[in-house]
C-alpha cells in the first residue's frame, strides 16, 4: 500500500488486498491434502510395525531374564523404563492430535473415533486452529499444555532419558537415535525455530502428519536403545542342560535335478570340536545307524556337519543316522536323528482370490505360490495388464488388466542362485464396474437441498456403465448420523430404506446441517461389499 495519509476507504481497500493475498497464499489443493492423508496412513502403519517389532524384543528380554536373572534383570529394567517413557510420549502426541482435530472440526465430546481419522476431517486445510494452539504468536509463543514448546521439551527430555540408559559413555556418544529438535535457522530472511518450522501457519493435514512422523521417530529411537541394551547379553554365556540332535535342511521340497542340502548339529555345540556324522536312507531300528551309510555327501567344519544329496527320482524320502560329539572324557556320545523331504517336478499355482476372471477397472487380488519355493524367491510378470505385489511375503498380488480378451501371468523362481521358469496361467478379462452408493441423488461429498433430502427414501447402489444385464447390487444395511437436538445421533437401517427415526431426523435438518451415511453394505454377484460413505450438506 502507498505511504502517507490515507482515507478510510483507502485503508479498507488495502486491508482487503492483504486479506486476498493471504487467502491466495493459503490455497492448498485437494490433491495435496489427500497426499498428506496417504502419507499419514503409511506412517501410522509403520508405527504399528515398529511397536510389534519392539514388543518382540521385550519378550526376548523377558525370556533371557528367566534363564539368567542376575545378569539380565538390570538391563531388562532399563528396557521396561524405555518402554514406559515411549508409551507416555506416544499417548501425549495422540491426545494432541485429537485435540487439534476436535477444535478444528468443532467435534462434540461424544464424537465417534472415526471422525478423528484424518481421512474424514473436514477442515484439513485449516491453518488457524493448529497455529493458535501449538504456537500462538511467534514473537511470544505458547509454552503451556499441548503447545509445540512443551512437546519440544518432552522430546528433548525423552531423548536424554533414553541415552542415559547406556552405561558406556563412548558407546552412548556414538549412538544416533534421531529425535533432533534443532532450529531451522534463517529461511527466506526469517529465523525459523523447530516449533514454527513444523507447525506455524501450516494446514492441519500437514500438522497431523508431522506429529505422526515424530511418533515414528520415537518408536525408532526406542528400538535402537532396546537393541543396544540387549547387546549386553551374550547367548554364549547361557547354560545349557540338554543336548539334542538338530537337522536344518535348506528346504524339504526339492525340484527334480536340484540338490537337497541339510545341516545336522547338536545344540550347544563347540566350534573347536567337530562331530562325526553317519547318514543314510535305511536305518537300523534298534541303533538308528544307517545300513546304507553315504559318506560322499558329508562335510564337517567348525562343529557343524553338512550333508548333500542329489535325488534321481520324484517321491517322499526318509533319511537319518547318527551324529556323535566328543564328551569331556574324550569319548564320542551318539545322538540319533531322523528327517524327511519331498522331491517333485517344478509346479506353479496361480489363484485369483476373489473371482474366476479379471475385471477391468478393479484391483483383482491374486495369490501365487510354487510348492517348495519361498514367495520372496518368485518373479512375476504379466501380459495384458499389470501386476504388483501387495504382500509378496505371503504370495499376494494385485492385477490391473488392460482391455482385451485374455491376460497371461508368467512366473519364474530363483533356487540356489539359478532362475527357473515355472510356467504361466491364462485368464479371461471382463469389465464389471464396482457399485457406487447414492443418497438423495448424490454420492461422495456434496450439497443437497432440504427438499431433496426429505424426498429421499433410502440408499441405492448403482452399477454404472455396466455392460451385462441382470446383475445388480442391493443395499442391505447402512447407518445415518447427524447433529440432532443438540447432539450427534446415529441410527442404523437393516435394509436399503430409511427408518422412521431417520426420517424424523432428516425433517429437522436445517441449512448447513451435515449428514453422514456410513457403514453401507450391498449384496450382489460378488457377495456382500462394504461401500464408501456419503457426506451431505443441506443447502
Amino acid at each position: 500500500m502507498a505511504g502517507g495519509k490515507e482515507t478510510p476507504r483507502q485503508k479498507m481497500v488495502g486491508l482487503m488486498y492483504l486479506v486476498l493475498m493471504a487467502l491466495l497464499a493459503m490455497n492448498v489443493s485437494k490433491e495435496v491434502l489427500n497426499s498428506f492423508v496417504t502419507i499419514n496412513d503409511g506412517i501410522q502403519k509403520t508405527n504399528i510395525n515398529f511397536e510389534s517389532k519392539n514388543e518382540s524384543q521385550y519378550n526376548a528380554f523377558q525370556n533371557a531374564e528367566m534363564n539368567d536373572p542376575i545378569k539380565v534383570k538390570p538391563y531388562n529394567d532399563k528396557a521396561k523404563f524405555v518402554k514406559a517413557e515411549a508409551a507416555s510420549l506416544i499417548d501425549y502426541i495422540d491426545n494432541m492430535k485429537r485435540k487439534l482435530i476436535k477444535e478444528t472440526d468443532k467435534l462434540p465430546d461424544d464424537a465417534p473415533d472415526s471422525l478423528y481419522n484424518l481421512k474424514y476431517v473436514n477442515s484439513k486445510d485449516n491453518y488457524d486452529v493448529a497455529t493458535h494452539i501449538l504456537i500462538g504468536e511467534p514473537a511470544n509463543p505458547n509454552t503451556g499444555e499441548m503447545s509445540a514448546a512443551e512437546l519440544k521439551q518432552l522430546i528433548i527430555s525423552f531423548r536424554e532419558q533414553l541415552l542415559s540408559q547406556i552405561d558406556d559413555p563412548t558407546r552412548r556418544s556414538s549412538l544416533n537415535i534421531g529425535l533432533e529438535t534443532n532450529d531451522f535457522g534463517m529461511v527466506n530472511g526469517v529465523n525459523e525455530t523447530w516449533e514454527t518450522g513444523l507447525f506455524y501457519h501450516v494446514p492441519l493435514a500437514a500438522v497431523i502428519t508431522a506429529l505422526s512422523k515424530i511418533q515414528s521417530d520415537i518408536r525408532n529411537a526406542e528400538s535402537d536403545i532396546v537393541k543396544e541394551l540387549y547387546s549386553n547379553i551374550s547367548a554364549k554365556d547361557f547354560k545349557f542342560d540338554t543336548l539334542a540332535a538338530k537337522v536344518i535342511p535348506n528346504r524339504k521340497y526339492v525340484f527334480l535335478g536340484d540338490t537337497f542340502k541339510a545341516e545336522v548339529l547338536v545344540a550347544a555345540f563347540s566350534t573347536t570340536q567337530d562331530p562325526r556324522l553317519e547318514v543314510g536312507f535305511k536305518l537300523d531300528t534298534t541303533t538308528g545307524r544307517p545300513l546304507d551309510a553315504d559318506s560322499s555327501g558329508v562335510s564337517v567344519s567348525r562343529g557343524v556337519a553338512k550333508y548333500s544329496f542329489v535325488p534321481k527320482a520324484e517321491g517322499f524320502f526318509e533319511w537319518g543316522g547318527i551324529i556323535s560329539i566328543k564328551n569331556p572324557s574324550g569319548e564320542y556320545t551318539p545322538f540319533r536323528f531322523k528327517d524327511e523331504f519331498m522331491v517333485a517336478k517344478p509346479t506353479l499355482v496361480v489363484s485369483p482370490t476373489a473371482m474366476n476372471v479379471f475385471y477391468v477397472g478393479l484391483d483383482n487380488p491374486v495369490e501365487i505360490s510354487a510348492p517348495g519355493v519361498a514367495p520372496d524367491n518368485l518373479s512375476v510378470s504379466m501380459s495384458g495388464g499389470s501386476i504388483s505385489p501387495k504382500d509378496k511375503a505371503h504370495g499376494q498380488y494385485v492385477v490391473r488388466p488392460s482391455k482385451g480378451k485374455e491376460a497371461t501371468i508368467s512366473v519364474s523362481a530363483t533356487v540356489n542362485g539359478q532362475t527357473k521358469r515355472l510356467g504361466e496361467a491364462k485368464f479371461r478379462i471382463k469389465e464389471v464396474p464396482a457399485p457406487t452408493p447414492y443418497f438423495a441423488g448424490v454420492t461422495g461429498s456434496a450439497s443437497v437441498s432440504a427438499s431433496a433430502i426429505q424426498a429421499s427414501l433410502g440408499v441405492l447402489a448403482k452399477l454404472e456403465d455396466f455392460q451385462f444385464d441382470n446383475v445388480n447390487y442391493k443395499v442391505i444395511s447402512f447407518s445415518l448420523s447427524m447433529m440432532y437436538k443438540g447432539s450427534l445421533v446415529e441410527k442404523k437401517s437393516n435394509n436399503n430404506m430409511l427408518t422412521p427415526d431417520m426420517k424424523d431426523m432428516l425433517r429437522a435438518a436445517g441449512k448447513g446441517t451435515k449428514i453422514f451415511v456410513e457403514d453401507i453394505k450391498a449384496e450382489g454377484p460378488g457377495g456382500v461389499k462394504q461401500l464408501g460413505g456419503i457426506s451431505v450438506k443441506v443447502l
